[in-house]
């Protein structure tokens, strides 16, 4: 008997200590991962971001900044046949039709937001205000409506960029967006477009 309760108690101890070092491991890993957020949000140009869902999708408006010229961002943003060299979700982007400063862009990308991701394509009409705004319209494509307007100003040594986006998704986008996810795309797409306008002011 004494040796039964010995062996019991054994057991009991050495539970209590894999759970000590599975807290411990999950702690580190936990710590570690914030760490990499926090990395991932300090190069993030995002100052500010706001999100309204309502009944037909979201409205969301961007704050950012790009330690650049208002130059050097303009030529980032407009240059359209070239964005799928930097953008991590757009595989296809060209211009289709020029007329004066209305331009048709049509692509193709992926959205993916951890195990979730659907496929997408759009055509649509940039109306241009040079070295200002940018007026975006979908005029077909995988989303039932898309709309976005960038501003862009100087500010100090760099460029602020003012961006509001409305949309409205159908089909398996409408069953996979959320605020979290939209707002992890649009943060990664314009952290890799101000990556590109820093790289291209150096």
């Amino acid at each position: 008997m004494p040796d039964a309760t010995n062996e019991a108690w054994r057991r009991v101890h050495l539970r209590r200590c894999l759970h000590g070092i599975a807290a411990v491991a999950l702690a580190f890993f936990a710590g570690a991962g914030a760490f990499a957020q926090d990395k991932t949000q300090d190069k993030s140009p995002v100052r500010s971001f706001d999100i309204v869902q309502n009944d037909d999708g979201y409205v969301a408006n961007v704050v950012m900044f790009a330690p650049v010229s208002p130059n050097i961002a303009w030529d980032v943003l407009t240059d359209f046949d070239n964005m799928h060299k930097w953008v991590p979700n757009v595989r296809e982007s060209k211009v289709a039709a020029r007329d004066g400063n209305a331009v048709t862009v049509e692509q193709k990308g992926v959205a993916k937001f951890g195990l979730l991701r659907f496929d997408y394509e759009s055509a649509r009409r940039m109306q241009l205000d040079p070295k200002n705004t940018i007026l975006s319209t979908q005029v077909s494509g995988s989303m039932r409506r898309l709309v976005s307007l960038m501003k862009v100003s100087p500010e100090g040594t760099g460029t602020r960029l003012d961006y509001k986006l409305e949309i409205e998704p159908a089909g398996i986008a409408a069953t996979v967006m959320s605020k979290k996810f939209l707002q992890h795309e649009v943060t990664e797409q314009f952290t890799a477009i101000v990556g590109e306008m820093v790289k291209r002011g150096k």
